[in-house]
Order: C-alpha cells, then sequence, then structure tokens
C-alpha cells in the first residue's frame, strides 16, 4: 500500500499563478480556485480539461443478527433501482457521463440475479457485536477495492465520487469513527463529567484490517480498500456522507497521504459525519438536509469539478497584463513583467 505520490507542487504553483490573473467579478471565488489547483496537482496539468469520471457505489447491510424485520429487502430494492437507472445518483451520472458500478459487497439479500450489480459478497451482512465480520472478509473486502482503482485508471478514470447501499449502515460509520477517535471522544466525556469507557478496539494506523473485523462492515472495507489504492492511481476522490467519510478516516488515519486526493462534497445534519468533518479539518461544498442518496453527494461534488475547470479553462486573463502558461507540464506557468 506504500508509494502514494504527493501532487506536483510546481504545477499547483503555476495553476494558482493563473487563477489568481484571470478577470473575476469579485477577489475570489473561494473553493472552485482551490479546487482547480489541487486537481492541477493530481493531473500534472496546468489547464487541465473535463476529467473521466466514474461513481462506485459499495453495497452491504449491517446488524443482520436477531430480529431483522426488513430482512435486507430495503436495501435489495434501493439496489434494483440504482441499476436499472433510476436512482437519484444515476440522474446526475448522466448529466457527467460518468459510469456507475454498482458492487455487492455484502447485502444481506442475494444479487446474483441483478444484471447491472457486480456481485463480489464477502459475507451475507455484517453481524452486531465484536466482531462484526472475520478478517478473511475485511481483507477480501479491502482487495476487491483496490481491484476497481485499478480497473479505473486503466479505463482513464482520473476521479471518482463514492456511494454506499445499506441498511443500519450508520452503525458501523459510528464504530469506524469512535475507534479512531477514542482518545477525543475520551477525554471530551470527561469534560462533561462523565467516563466514557470503550472496549479495546485495537489502532487502526497499525492494524485496519483487525479495527474493521470488529467494528466495521463490508462495503466500508471495500470503499477503504477503493480510496487507497485510487490516491496511488493519482485519481481523485469524492465523498459525502458518514459512511463515505468513514472510509475515507480510516484510509487517511493508516495513509496520511491519501489526504491529499480527498474531496468532502457535503454537509449534512448528521452527528458522525460532523464529527469527521472536524476531524478532517474538511469543510464540504454543499448542504442537504438528508443523508441517504447511494452516492447522490459525491456525484454532485463531481459536477463541481467541471465548474472548477470551466472557470481556468473558459475565463480570461487581464488583457494589459496576462499569464502565459503551457498546457502541460511542471514550472511552465509564468507571470509577464506587464502583470503589476
Amino acid at each position: 500500500m506504500s508509494g502514494i505520490q504527493a501532487p506536483d507542487k510546481e504545477t499547483m504553483e503555476a495553476c494558482r499563478l493563473y487563477v489568481d490573473n484571470l478577470i473575476k467579478p469579485i477577489h475570489s471565488l473561494g473553493k472552485l480556485e482551490d479546487i482547480a489547483v489541487r486537481l492541477a496537482g493530481i493531473t500534472g496539468k496546468i489547464k487541465p480539461g473535463k476529467l473521466n469520471k466514474a461513481i462506485v457505489i459499495m453495497a452491504g447491510d449491517t446488524a443482520v443478527d436477531g430480529e431483522n424485520k426488513t430482512g435486507g429487502k430495503t436495501s435489495l430494492t434501493e439496489v434494483q433501482m440504482v441499476s436499472r437507472g433510476l436512482g437519484t445518483v444515476s440522474a446526475v451520472a448522466r448529466t457527467l457521463g460518468a459510469p456507475v458500478y454498482l458492487i455487492d459487497v455484502g447485502l444481506e439479500q442475494n444479487t446474483n440475479d441483478i444484471e447491472g450489480v457486480l456481485t463480489n459478497k464477502v459475507v451475507y451482512g455484517t453481524h452486531r457485536g465484536n466482531p462484526a465480520l472475520d478478517q478473511d472478509a475485511v481483507s477480501a473486502a479491502i482487495s476487491i477495492g483496490m481491484s476497481v482503482a485499478r480497473t479505473l485508471a486503466v479505463q482513464g478514470i482520473q476521479a471518482v465520487g463514492l456511494g454506499n447501499i445499506g441498511e443500519r449502515s450508520l452503525l458501523s460509520a459510528l464504530g469506524v469513527t469512535a475507534a479512531i477517535m477514542k482518545k477525543e471522544l475520551q477525554e471530551n466525556s470527561l469534560k462533561d463529567g462523565f467516563s466514557l469507557h470503550m472496549d479495546d478496539v485495537g489502532n487502526m494506523a497499525n492494524d485496519p484490517v483487525g479495527v474493521l473485523s470488529r467494528v466495521g462492515s463490508a462495503e466500508i472495507a471495500g470503499l477503504f480498500g477503493l480510496v487507497v489504492q485510487a490516491a496511488r492511481e493519482k485519481i481523485a476522490i469524492v465523498f459525502d456522507n458518514a459512511v463515505t467519510g468513514a472510509a475515507v478516516l480510516a484510509a487517511i488515519e493508516v495513509y496520511p497521504e491519501v489526504r491529499d486526493y480527498v474531496f468532502p462534497s457535503a454537509a449534512y445534519n448528521e452527528p458522525v459525519h460532523q464529527i469527521q468533518m472536524k476531524k478532517l479539518g474538511m469543510k464540504p461544498f454543499f448542504y442537504y438536509d438528508f443523508t441517504v442518496a447511494e452516492g447522490f453527494g459525491s456525484a454532485m461534488g463531481l459536477s463541481l469539478f467541471d465548474a472548477a475547470l470551466d472557470m481556468v479553462n473558459e475565463m480570461k486573463t487581464f488583457g494589459q497584463g496576462g499569464v502565459d502558461v503551457a498546457e502541460d507540464g511542471p514550472g511552465k506557468g509564468r507571470q509577464r513583467e506587464d502583470v503589476q
């Protein structure tokens, strides 16, 4: 898993110089400028064209033990809708020209007969309690995510949006987040006048497979592998809710270099998601008043990539003093002498 390269700093600096000299209605276009500069570093091009994009949705149910009234049928219906192109994420994906890859790594129900679903099931639903699933299943799910990222790279995909489908998946997201932030949570509980006792779930940075086995889920493990390998392949990564956020948080905890490739999309009124954003020190682009949408938030984040790169490629620099910029290659951007 080693070998994650940092984005090209010289290309980022040249892109920043170019963006600073664009004719804008206000002093700064804020996040659009920051996105463009980061994408320049990831792609190695000062003025990247529109990126080839894809959306990957990992599916898995959580807490399937005991009395389970739904029996995984709710998430199965959701999978069927997305596989037919009828999900909320589907319309955005079509607008972006992005394929949607729907992968069943841990749904309770069988998906073998559903066209458009890649069934790579490592478990029929994640269990409740400790462990949630065995380490072999976690390793297999991580490998699936890595394989998907390698395939995306071969296909020329430059940006991927993360999504999830599954019942009670927020429980696993909470478990993974708490395992990573147990020190902060315990300290805060003492400040509030009570003691928070957490079972020893291990150290994510040193033993991601063990921790994900104890408190994680198949879809989070799959997304974890996807995130890390996508960063290795220099693919930009967009995530949205607490489930995709748990995978990103875990990946960055193990491999801090991943942070340079990750973009948060949506802010939700959901405590686990908000805790993750605070821990990561990230501010999402959009606000949504819902939490479940099969990667809809990530798809919208990918659309913002288009807006940022349209800004770079369509807007003009100051006519009397501009910036001469080569299309690609580090160190090619230079400010003309008549720019004050």
